[in-house]
């Protein structure tokens, strides 16, 4: 069941009076006090007592903008850690500061939770290092919001320390924090990096990192396997990004120096910029088309599209096993790209053929001998 009491002018004597009536309700499973900003810590002592209830079975807590600060916090937290069964908390728009989290981190630990919203609150680089190092036991952890936290580089670097250990998160909120750089940006690279990244999603809206952040983010995420989206403001005056940063993000996307560069380019990601890739560069926005479309083939098809007179010799050492595995790929890709019109699938086995005319000749030969042999048995 939810109930929803958000936004009521509720106070410390009226969540008293609430929470007497819940202490037996067994199938309360959202509880919604958004906006009551007359709580005060007795109030939440009060609540406190629900949670720990051998009744209480809450999954879902929100408690966003109930001006709850960092005493507020211990006493909510020594309910939290009798609470198993909650999986989203938020504590969106309070006043919770580094010792207030180092609480909250506490006892988050005993819970199993999924979903932690601490968007626009006042803590700073050592409370970031004590959520850093909770990362590493909430194995549960899918989604950490902390939007607008005044967050600098510092701050980012210290969380990134311990996500980088251990970390379960799929989405990661640092939007609108305006005080993290290039240098910020830059310690999020050993977290991308690791075995144990799993993000998917990454908000860094509302930030001005300019093209040395856009270079720092780029170069953090070549290797990365998770990452699929990239949300940032597109525009110059938003992001301070110019032509420069995003030649680092297409550079990441397909790096055309050499075959070999392109084949080990990101191909995971789908989306930089807005919803949509809205105000991405068409070229940026192209390679973003195709992860969407040819999902497993996208490095081949960055490859043929980006080198149009492939060198064979590489291949070389796979024989003739590597034609077949071209003409599959350009089956795939030749509607779309216009490939077959170009000549470049024939070009390719022109060339294969043409650097090892012997091995084809003796390999057709060797083919004709067998089929003799195999007839002369028959008629024996």
């Amino acid at each position: 069941a939810t109930l929803n009491l958000g936004y009521n002018d509720i106070d410390d004597e009226g969540l008293h009076a609430l929470v007497a009536g819940l202490i037996n309700c067994h199938n309360l499973t959202t509880l919604c006090l958004s906006g009551n900003e007359l709580i005060t810590e007795a109030g939440l002592r009060s609540l406190s007592t629900l949670f720990q209830s051998d009744h209480c079975r809450l999954e879902c807590l929100d408690l966003d903008q109930t001006n709850i600060d960092n005493n507020g916090v211990a006493v909510l937290s020594a309910g939290l850690a009798s609470l198993p069964t909650l999986t989203n908390l938020d504590l969106n728009n309070n006043r919770i500061s580094d010792k207030g989290l180092l609480a909250l981190g506490g006892c988050l630990v005993s819970c199993n939770l999924e979903d932690l919203s601490l968007a626009r609150n006042v803590f700073a680089v050592s409370g970031l290092k004590s959520l850093g190092e909770l990362m590493q036991s909430a194995t549960r952890m899918k989604s950490l919001n902390l939007c607008g936290n005044a967050i600098d580089d510092e701050g980012l670097q210290g969380l990134s320390e311990g996500m980088t250990q251990r970390c379960s998160l799929t989405e990661l909120d640092l939007a609108h924090n305006n005080s993290i750089t290039a240098v910020g940006l830059r310690s999020l690279a050993p977290f991308f990096r690791s075995d144990n990244c799993c993000l998917d999603e990454l908000r860094l809206d509302g930030i001005y990192f300019g093209d040395e952040g856009a270079a720092a983010l780029a170069d953090g995420l070549m290797g990365n396997k998770s990452l699929t989206t990239l949300q940032l403001t597109s525009d110059g005056s938003g992001s301070g990004m110019t032509s420069r940063g995003w030649a680092a993000f297409s550079k990441l996307l397909c790096d055309t120096t050499s075959v070999n560069n392109t084949y080990l380019s990101n191909h995971t990601l789908e989306l930089i910029g807005r919803w949509n890739n809205g105000g991405t560069p068409p070229d940026i926005a192209r390679y973003l088309e195709m992860k969407q479309r040819f999902v497993t083939q996208v490095a081949m098809v960055k490859v043929i599209t980006s080198h149009p007179h492939l060198k064979m010799e590489p291949f070389f050492p796979w024989r003739l096993k590597f034609l077949p595995l071209v003409v599959a790929c350009f089956d795939k890709v030749k509607f779309i790209f216009g490939l077959s019109e170009t000549g470049q699938d024939l070009s390719i086995v022109y060339q294969f053929v043409r650097g090892m005319p012997l091995f084809v000749v003796r390999s057709y030969a060797g083919e004709n001998a067998h089929r003799k042999r195999k007839r002369d048995e028959r008629e024996a």
